[in-house]
């Protein structure tokens, strides 16, 4: 899950860049038309059989996954920054928590409550820190896009806690293929409609490395992680992860850029590792069900 952070801590940063040249209907159609082809090549090559109902439902968990979350993700991160998304990101620990809680999938404890606070916290603190949550002109513009990158987190929880049973069923590289590829078959008629060919015949290198990074490493490569980990972990746990991606792109800027690392930062960068830490404990059993 640390691979998977350090991965998804690019993913504000190169999504960003992309928007500044296409529309976010064409960075969601580039973006998914090539993880679909990546994603249904994979599937091909090693071929599973999924049950009729179990598939319908795994569909449904591909539009929330694409469509909508990406969707949303996208025209929220148009109008927003990416500090205000990613601090936004940071709660979904707390999304699945209840999420999971609903489903009675987890059981909830004061150690793993207080370990999710503290870690959003700390990524709160970090990105204070950076200056990445100061206002920008246009503040009932960015007010949207918050309000809409807080739905696309909604809908990553319900895609996360959801597709847990399924990942676990079939393995990784099955749902999180079929997931993918009926997610960006529902989107493309959508992506074609409202994309023009031009923006990315005008597409600069730069532009296309971004483009890149998200499919590759962010779609492919981190969602298999991601789902991996969810197959054996409880989907809180692995949501926590999360809060980590704000001090990993941080750290990243003072290694590449030199941003200077001040004491908030180490502060809420330690507030979030104690709050993952905290959350990767399991609680004791009683004495008596140890004998059992």
């Amino acid at each position: 899950m640390l691979l998977h952070s350090a991965l998804s801590a690019g993913t504000y940063l190169a999504a960003k860049r992309a928007l500044g040249e296409l529309s976010p209907f064409e960075l969601a159609l580039a973006r998914f038309s090539f993880a679909g082809v990546i994603y249904a090549g994979l599937l091909l090559w090693r071929p599973r059989p999924v049950a009729r109902r179990d598939l319908l439902a795994m569909c449904a968990l591909g539009f929330v996954a694409i469509p909508l979350n990406q969707g949303l993700f996208l025209f929220g991160l148009s109008c927003t920054t990416p500090g205000h998304a990613a601090l936004l990101y940071a709660m979904t620990p707390v999304f699945v928590f209840v999420l999971a809680l609903l489903r009675r999938e987890e059981r909830s404890s004061p150690w793993k409550t207080v370990g999710i606070a503290l870690a959003f916290a700390g990524a709160a603190v970090v990105l204070v820190a950076r200056g990445q949550l100061s206002g920008q002109p246009g503040g009932d513009r960015a007010l949207v896009g918050d309000l809409l990158v807080l739905l696309a987190v909604i809908s990553w929880a319900i895609y996360a806690v959801w597709g847990k049973p399924y990942a676990m069923r079939y393995g990784v590289i099955t749902t999180t293929g079929v997931t993918i590829v009926s997610g960006s078959l529902l989107y493309l008629p959508f992506g074609l409609l409202f994309s023009r060919v031009a923006s990315f015949r005008a597409l600069s290198p730069s532009g296309w490395g971004s483009v890149a990074y998200l499919v590759v490493l962010t779609s492919v490569v981190s969602y298999l992680l991601y789902y991996w980990a969810l197959a054996r972990e409880d989907a809180s746990r692995v949501a926590i992860w999360s809060n980590t991606q704000p001090v990993l792109t941080a750290l990243l800027a003072w290694a590449v850029y030199g941003d200077p690392l001040t004491p908030s930062f180490v502060a809420g960068g330690l507030l979030v590792i104690v709050g993952v830490l905290m959350t990767q404990q399991r609680p004791l059993r009683p004495a008596h069900k140890l004998r059992e």
